[in-house]
């Protein structure tokens, strides 16, 4: 996050809170974002904080309408308000969520006494604030990327004019899916990989016509490789059935069979009345096998077969090369 994306968030925030019978003025935004960063002193992302005259927070606050979808009522002499306050809804609540967590993470240092944080690998010197504005008013973007070796085997993109589609948070990473008729559709991820990126006002004559549920409705996390989509069902011990029926693996999984035995005391993996089953329909590719082994023995995979049996290679593989003196056999679970 950049130090403006802050100054805005926290403008935001100020005028979320007003309402018709208080308008938040000017002076209140500044005075406001004033003690905001004598409290950080000293802490560079907040040095935006300082940049508060009258056509500055004019600027954002256009901006703001732009990216949260809100319209902003300006009362000459009063200050500002939300028309409308029902569309602060559960999406923007949510942004404002991540960025009270990005918040925490970045000044865990100071409050470790308190607050324990996990970091996001979120590249802070780009500003996700324009990086939304360029996706919806369609311009360009000049951006320079070194990839990993997941990224196409060390994949190398120098100085190339992307249009911006999406942006997608998976886990505690950032990325950008882009196009251009060389790279068709790519993700970036917005850490250390991005060496540059340049937010140009060149508009794209011929935008490519884009749909983030469309794209992303047969994967799983980031990655959409084009391949078939197939019906995954799951063998689910009760306590981690309980887990993924709050909080679904894929927007396709649907429930088959509850768990006989919902609440044990005891936890025996050879004890089948304490599995449920579940499906999903995706492309299960190696970030859904990943996800898989995350589960150690709380899921089993009964179909696809070809599936179960890739997991069940990896994991005599894993074996031979901990024990490789011990025949697999002779290895009980404890």
């Amino acid at each position: 996050m950049t130090p403006d994306f802050i100054r805005k968030y926290h403008i935001y925030k100020l005028i979320a809170k007003a309402s018709e019978m208080s308008y938040v003025s000017k002076g209140k935004i500044q005075e406001s974002l004033t003690n905001l960063y004598e409290l950080h002193l000293g802490d560079k992302l907040y040095e935006g904080l300082l940049k508060t005259n009258e056509r500055t927070i004019r600027r954002d606050v256009s901006d703001i309408e732009t990216f949260f979808g809100v319209e902003i009522v300006h009362k000459r002499g009063a200050g500002y308000y939300i028309e409308d306050d029902s569309v602060v809804n559960n999406s923007q609540r949510l942004i404002f969520d991540k960025m009270e967590l990005f918040l925490a993470s970045h000044k865990e240092q100071e409050w470790s006494p308190y607050v324990t944080t996990e970091d996001s690998s979120l590249n802070t010197n780009i500003d996700i604030l324009g990086l939304v504005k360029a996706i919806e008013e369609k311009v360009e973007v000049v951006v320079s990327y070194n990839g990993w070796f997941d990224d196409n085997g060390f994949e190398i993109v120098k100085t190339e004019r992307i249009q911006p589609l999406h942006i997608k948070q998976v886990y505690r990473g950032w990325y950008l899916l882009a196009y251009n008729e060389q790279l068709g559709v790519k993700n970036f991820c917005l850490d250390s990989r991005i060496t540059s990126l340049e937010i140009t006002n060149k508009n794209i004559l011929k935008p490519f016509e884009f749909c983030a549920k469309t794209y992303f409705k047969n994967s799983f996390g980031i990655l959409n490789d084009n391949s078939k989509a197939e019906r995954v069902v799951l063998k689910v011990a009760n306590h981690h059935f309980k887990y993924l029926k709050s909080k679904p693996l894929h927007h396709t999984q649907e429930i088959v069979e509850e768990p006989k035995s919902f609440n044990t005391l005891t936890l025996d993996y050879t004890d089948t009345s304490i599995f449920g089953t579940i499906a999903v329909t995706l492309q299960p590719n190696y970030e859904f096998l990943i996800e898989l082994f995350k589960f150690n023995f709380w899921v089993k995979v009964e179909e696809p077969k070809w599936l179960a049996e890739k997991i069940v290679q990896q994991h005599q593989f894993l074996l031979e090369e901990y024990y490789p003196h011990i025949s697999t056999n002779s290895l009980a679970l404890s």
